[in-house]
């Protein structure tokens, strides 16, 4: 049986952590860039993959592109855990990550992609807490504080936004995004220099 710690170097792992985040950002911005309507204040970001979307295939690459990206770091990531509930958070991250490349294979307006969207959140949030759970249980007691924190500041962001109106709901997705990128940052730094 292959090990998946072999699977992925982990400076291969580090460096995707490193790009996720800029691919799906950098093409979300390229995506706003060229739909001259979108409006962080009346819109979804998936308005900008919408079939009438002008270019939506460069915000919907970007989130496929970002997505495998985020399973390949993952994948690297198994070897910072040992225990049972490390290896659940890290398959919840990865069930997130599947569930953001079926955002952009299924744009706005098709059957699965609210369902797709709102896995993404609850399946890479909830993995993000069960694995800073086992970063305090292995003892990595600095890494544990970084997830929870990080998540902790994302609620009170998201809850201070919760002033603007509904329709602005590409500011939430933005807001909700954060820990997971800065997951990816800090995570695939460490896998690259420590």
């Amino acid at each position: 049986m292959v090990d998946i710690e072999e699977m992925v170097p982990e400076w291969v792992g580090g460096l995707c952590g490193l790009l996720a985040p800029f691919v799906a950002y950098g093409l979300i911005a390229v995506a706003i860039l060229v739909n001259a309507d979108f409006s962080f204040a009346g819109s979804a970001l998936s308005d900008l993959g919408a079939p009438e979307a002008a270019h939506g295939n460069i915000f919907n690459f970007g989130l496929i592109f970002a997505g495998f990206l985020f399973i390949i770091f993952i994948l690297s990531m198994f070897r910072l855990s040992e225990s049972e509930v490390g290896l659940i958070g890290l398959i919840g991250l990865i069930i997130g990550a599947v569930c953001l490349i079926l955002v952009g294979v299924f744009p706005k307006g098709a059957a699965p992609h609210n369902l797709a969207a709102l896995l993404f959140y609850s399946f890479s949030i909830g993995g993000m807490i069960i694995f800073g759970l086992d970063q305090f249980l292995e003892f990595e007691h600095v890494w544990g504080v970084f997830l929870w924190s990080n998540l902790g500041f994302a609620l009170i962001a998201i809850g201070l936004v919760g002033t603007l109106s509904p329709e602005g709901i590409a500011i939430y997705q933005i807001m909700g995004s954060i820990p997971i990128m800065q997951l990816c940052l800090v995570f695939g730094s460490r896998l690259m220099f420590e």
